[in-house]
């Protein structure tokens, strides 16, 4: 059996648990941590140049190419209902309210959204369908807030509505001249798949991701080209409303969600964040005085989406770059990552994880700085 080319081995060991010397777990991924206007790479594990399906880590920018038609058109709309239109949501109450009032703002019909019928990833919504006997339903998708603004913005238009997935349409095209300005790259070089939801989707590396979420809250580490662009002029709000309405751009309990509402790292400057289906988060973190243009952070999971390992890999990461402070030993017993002794709480008796050791393997391409 002949070994697959370098190029299909883009991912490396990203941490490993040996419990009494025997290795245990083994994570896969890739990892690109950046800095400053000039794009300075702190931290790099896995091939960061490697091309990968950006899926829902692309939203932000997908709202970018209708944001300024949505505004004019629909003055009614509010900031919530933008942060719908760049959401993976979990069709909680609110995320299904706002989207019933973006349908009955712009005139639409649930009948066009042209996502999979699906079910909601929230608990109490899904209980309730089961409840009122309901099949799987379009507007429980999780893109269904995207589809929604396509939507509103071809009608706005005046363009044929059963066409917005098709990638030769105006948006999809000002899509790739967003992405272009991004990455410096030409427009037709971006390579095309369909989304789990039916739209266009683009292969993006993970360091071109690192990048475009550095700048969502730092405007200054745009390009130059796209500072300039008219594509670009609301660009600011696009952060602003992630920080703002971070249960309607993902949901309760999720990572993203729990990141931008600082359930956890709490320490750390402002971070906007973005999970993508099979293994993907990408995090914007605000200016500080020790990084004055922000970072950009993009990983990758080979395994696809596990919000623990995921979590334990950003904890690290943001630990290692000065951006909170170290985690305390208990938490990582919690985790069963630990390498000393815990002391159960209930009981006060000693529990041996002297026997577990983790080592995280990204941490040694730390740019110091």
């Amino acid at each position: 059996m002949t070994a697959p080319e370098n190029h299909e081995q883009p991912f490396q060991p990203l941490f490993t648990i040996r419990r009494s010397g025997r290795l245990e777990v083994v994570v896969y991924g890739i990892v690109s941590v950046v800095t400053g206007g000039d794009c300075q790479s702190l931290m790099a594990a896995g091939d960061t140049d490697f091309e990968l399906w950006s899926r829902s880590l692309l939203k932000p920018w997908q709202l970018l190419t209708n944001f300024k038609i949505l505004k004019s058109h629909y003055p009614a709309l509010q900031d919530k209902h933008f942060a719908l239109f760049m959401a993976s949501h979990s069709a909680d109450a609110d995320h299904l309210k706002a989207l019933e009032e973006i349908i009955e703002i712009c005139g639409l019909d649930e009948g066009q959204l042209l996502c999979p019928p699906a079910r909601p990833l929230d608990g109490a919504s899904r209980a309730l369908m089961k409840e009122r006997g309901e099949k799987p339903q379009r507007r429980y998708h999780n893109c269904s807030g995207k589809h929604s603004g396509y939507l509103a913005a071809v009608k706005a238009q005046a363009g044929n509505m059963g066409n917005y997935l098709i990638e030769t349409e105006a948006h999809h095209s000002r899509l790739k001249t967003i992405l272009s300005l991004l990455t410096g790259r030409q427009s037709e070089s971006f390579t095309a798949t369909t989304d789990g939801c039916q739209l266009p989707n683009y292969a993006l590396s993970t360091r071109e991701l690192s990048l475009a979420y550095m700048t969502l809250l730092n405007r200054d580490t745009l390009p130059a080209a796209a500072q300039a662009s008219e594509l670009f002029e609301n660009y600011e709000q696009l952060g602003s409303l992630m920080l703002a309405y971070p249960q309607m751009i993902s949901g309760l309990g999720r990572l993203d969600y729990k990141i931008m509402a600082r359930e956890i790292f709490a320490d750390a400057p402002p971070m906007v964040a973005k999970e993508g289906a099979d293994g993907l988060l990408g995090i914007g973190v605000a200016a500080s005085e020790k990084y004055p243009h922000g970072a950009g952070i993009a990983i990758k999971l080979s395994s696809g989406f596990d919000s623990h390992h995921m979590e334990i890999i950003t904890r690290e990461i943001l630990a290692a770059l000065g951006l909170t402070a170290p985690h305390k030993v208990e938490h990582k017993a919690e985790a069963g990552l630990s390498e000393n002794v815990k002391t159960d709480p209930g009981k006060g008796e000693k529990i041996k994880t002297d026997h577990i050791k983790s080592e995280y393997h990204f941490l040694p391409s730390l740019a110091r700085r």
